[in-house]
C-alpha cells in the first residue's frame, strides 16, 4: 500500500433529503449511460461513509467537490459544517453557474466559508446527446458567461475545468486570457474516444493544454472513464504524468461513484503499478503535494 500521505484531491458528499438533487430526482440519461448502475451511489453519503470507504489508506487530507445540489450556497454551507464539526473534508470545490444573475452574491457567500478553495461548472458537450452532462455547449464563447469568469478570477479562486478532450482547444484562449487563475483540468482531460486514434488525439490536445503553466491535471474517475485493469489505465495514467509532471498531477478517488467499481486499496494499488517508475519525490508529489499546493490545504492537512 502506498507509502506516502495522499491527498484524495476529489471526492463528493450526498446529503439528501436535507439538500435536493436534480440529477437524483431527475435522472438524466447521460449518467446511466455514462455507467448503468450509476444510481447505486444516488443516496445520502457522509463524512463517515467516505472514511470507510477509504479505510487503509493513507488519507491525510481530502477536497470534496459539489454534486450538483440545486442549492450551491446550501451545499457549501453544510459542507463548511461537516468541517468544522468533524475535520472532513479540508478544502471544498463549490458550484458556480457564471452566467447567473446571482453570480456576484454567490461568490460573496464562498469569501465567508473558510473550505471554499474552488469552484467548477460542469462545461461537458459532445455530439451525443448521452455524453451531454453540462447545459449548453457554447459557454467557452459566451460574453456573459465570460464576463462571470472575471469575477472568479478577481476572487482569487481556483477554476476546475469541466471538458472533453475535444473541448480543449476551444478553453486555451480562456486559459491564456487568465494566466493568474490556476485551471484544474479534472478527470485527466476526459477523452471521448478511447479507441487507439481517440488516444492518439487526446495526448496531442492534452500536450497542447500542457504549455500553460496555470493549469493542473486532476486524475479522477479512472476507473469510470478507463476501466479497473491495469491494462485499461496504464497507457493513460503514464502518458498523461509524463506529459505534465507529477509536480502538476493529482491523485483523486472520485467516490463515492468509482468505489461502485474498485474499493480503495484496488484503485491504489493499480495506480501505483501504473506509475511504477516514478521517483520517490515524484510519488510524493503526484499522491499529495501537487494537491496540497493548488488548494491551499496547510502542512499536516
Amino acid at each position: 500500500m502506498c507509502e506516502v500521505d495522499v491527498i484524495d484531491a476529489h471526492h463528493h458528499f450526498i446529503n439528501v433529503p436535507d439538500l435536493t438533487y436534480p440529477w437524483i430526482d431527475n435522472r438524466p440519461p447521460a449518467l446511466t449511460a455514462l455507467l448503468p448502475n450509476y444510481y447505486d451511489a444516488a443516496h445520502r453519503y457522509l463524512p463517515r461513509d467516505y472514511r470507510a470507504e477509504v479505510d487503509g489508506i493513507p488519507v491525510a487530507a481530502s477536497v470534496a467537490c459539489e454534486f450538483g445540489a440545486a442549492d450551491g450556497v446550501a451545499e457549501a454551507m453544510w459542507v463548511q459544517h461537516c468541517a468544522d464539526r468533524c475535520g472532513v473534508p479540508n478544502a471544498f470545490i463549490a458550484s458556480a453557474q457564471l452566467d447567473s444573475d446571482d453570480l456576484s452574491g454567490v461568490l460573496a457567500r464562498y469569501r465567508d466559508l473558510p473550505t471554499v478553495r474552488a469552484v467548477r461548472q460542469p462545461l461537458y458537450w459532445a455530439a451525443d446527446p448521452t455524453k451531454r452532462l453540462g447545459a449548453r455547449g457554447d459557454y467557452l464563447s459566451d460574453p456573459d458567461w465570460l464576463r462571470g469568469f472575471e469575477q472568479v478570477a478577481a476572487a482569487g479562486l481556483v477554476w476546475d475545468l469541466l471538458v472533453y478532450d475535444e473541448q480543449l482547444p476551444a478553453a486555451h484562449d480562456l486559459i491564456a486570457s487568465f494566466p493568474n487563475t490556476t485551471f484544474v483540468l479534472e478527470a485527466a482531460g476526459w477523452p471521448v474516444d478511447l479507441t487507439a486514434e481517440g488516444f492518439a488525439r487526446w495526448e496531442e490536445r492534452l500536450r497542447a493544454v500542457s504549455r500553460f503553466p496555470n493549469v493542473v491535471l486532476k486524475l479522477q474517475g479512472i476507473a469510470l472513464i478507463f476501466g479497473t485493469s491495469l491494462d485499461a489505465v496504464g497507457g493513460w495514467l503514464r502518458t498523461a504524468v509524463g506529459i505534465f509532471g507529477a509536480d502538476r498531477c493529482m491523485f483523486a478517488s472520485h467516490y463515492p461513484i468509482d468505489h461502485l467499481l474498485w474499493d480503495g486499496r484496488t484503485m491504489v494499488s493499480t495506480i501505483e503499478a501504473a506509475l511504477g517508475d516514478l521517483s520517490s519525490t515524484d510519488r510524493a508529489l503526484f499522491f499529495g503535494d501537487t494537491a496540497r499546493r493548488v488548494y491551499r490545504l496547510p502542512a499536516g492537512k
